[in-house]
């Protein structure tokens, strides 16, 4: 009887061990620095300066053959402005945003380093009535864009530097002024499993 619970509780912890390199979930926060993407436009709209911004939310990565799939969720408070050189004070106009974010990374890991890359979708909490200083005249709520990056574990603990680009354009500021969504993104992750 002893031997057979000794080998069950080895079985089971063989197989925990198991899982545990084969999936990882965790918390993950993290810092952006964001700037606006405004193409050439009838009312000279431009891209202001780069705003920092922070996005929180759960990761989880499941290792397949020596590559690895990690789909994120978390909430991203976007910050960003242009300069309208319509308005008569030439302050920069906040272009700000909340939204979720739903990356799905694929990667390689060569030790501790990792790179990875893949699409993302955005849904934004805001409305176009949201944008009572800016000139916004359509705003899309959802929204494709794509990550690529690098990352390295160490222990229990990721670290993550990855660059977010818009596919399709954000918002229409005035006429014709598309505009897309840049991020530069570092976040700190730590694996409960």
């Amino acid at each position: 009887m002893k031997k057979l619970f000794t080998l069950t509780a080895l079985l089971f912890f063989i197989g925990i061990s198991a899982k545990a390199q084969i999936f990882t979930i965790g918390p993950k926060i993290g810092v952006s620095s964001t700037t606006l993407s405004i193409k050439e436009n009838a009312d000279n709209y431009e891209s202001g300066d780069a705003r920092l911004s922070y996005h929180a939310g759960i990761f989880t990565r499941v290792k397949i053959a020596g590559f690895y799939i990690q789909p994120e969720l978390y909430f991203n408070a976007v910050r960003g402005q242009y300069i309208d050189p319509n308005r008569p004070v030439s302050e920069p106009v906040e272009f700000n945003q909340n939204k979720i974010d739903m990356p799905v990374l694929f990667g390689w890991k060569l030790g501790p380093v990792r790179i990875n890359a893949g699409p993302v979708a955005s849904f934004n909490l805001k409305n176009l009535e949201d944008f009572e200083d800016a000139d916004v005249e359509d705003y899309k709520t959802a929204v494709f864009a794509y990550q690529a990056g690098i990352g390295v574990d160490i222990s229990k603990l990721i670290i993550d530097l990855k660059y977010e680009g818009n596919l399709s354009n954000q918002a229409v500021l005035g006429q014709d002024a598309d505009v897309k969504v840049n991020q530069l993104m570092l976040s700190v992750g730590y694996k409960l499993l």
